[in-house]
């Protein structure tokens, strides 16, 4: 069986004292502000380090966050990911994971998974219960190749379908939930590239009503990635202007 009943306390022990190692890690940062129509200030800031690291010839991948909105005292997130198992063909089997530590609140997340043969399974764990299994595969149908991703939430009894593929010169995405024989469109999303660097990307969640804009620039600035986001809540056509909400933020790595 892939999926162990629990994290392991040794793993647990390695991810607590790992959050607090003065290391010095390559990174990227992200600075946000709050609604340009309502005076622009500083919103959040968030910013995350990794590197690889070799302990024992036990190869893995350290990434730090930290996210000053949900915890400005210190770190928000500490992961360790990396292959139990490297496959060296398509037909071996690859196993990898991903434990992530939350800081604040000293819960771990673990999410097992398992590739072969271009199918990837994977099993999710919080508070030491599994909450999440599912699946992802390429399919071709006639001429189009749709990125599928079926998955069910164990304690809510709920499926979602995650659907993906090109279209116009873009990409499209679509997910759908499936819950007491109810089916909902959770969201359906377009995204394509204008120009190199330049791209725009449009969110719309049926059940909200919200449509969110984002226009994202990497040449405006050298180093830097600019992104403005504008959220139209379509609920209300007569206060749409006055409803929606526009924030920028710039992003730079080192």
């Amino acid at each position: 069986c892939l999926l162990p009943h629990r994290p392991t306390d040794t793993a647990d022990n390695m991810i607590s004292k790992l959050a607090f190692l003065p290391l010095v890690l390559a990174g990227s940062a992200e600075l946000s502000s709050s609604d340009l129509r309502k005076g622009a200030a500083f919103d959040n800031l968030k910013a995350s380090w990794s590197k690889a690291l070799d302990i024992g010839g036990f190869k893995t991948n350290l990434n730090c966050k930290y996210d000053y909105n949900a915890n400005k005292e210190g770190l928000d997130e500490v992961t360790l990911a990396g292959n139990l198992i490297e496959a060296s063909s398509d037909d071996d089997v690859a196993v990898g994971y991903k434990l992530t530590r939350h800081v604040a609140s000293k819960k771990n997340d673990l999410k097992l998974t398992a590739k072969t043969h271009g199918t990837t399974v994977y099993g999710e764990y919080a508070d030491n219960q599994l909450t999440e299994v599912g699946a992802a595969r390429e399919v071709e149908v006639g001429d189009q190749k749709i990125e599928l991703e079926p998955s069910w939430k164990v304690q809510a009894k709920s499926a979602r379908v995650k659907l993906m593929s090109a279209l116009g010169g873009g990409s499209v995405s679509a997910s759908v939930d499936y819950s007491d024989g109810d089916v909902d469109v959770h969201e359906v999303a377009y995204e394509r590239d204008l120009e190199d660097g330049r791209s725009v990307t449009a969110t719309l969640q049926p059940k909200t009503q919200n449509l969110e804009v984002e226009y994202k620039d990497d040449k405006f600035e050298q180093g830097a990635s600019w992104t403005a986001t504008a959220n139209v809540p379509l609920s209300d056509a007569n206060n749409i202007l006055d409803a929606s909400k526009v924030t920028v933020s710039r992003a730079w790595k080192w």
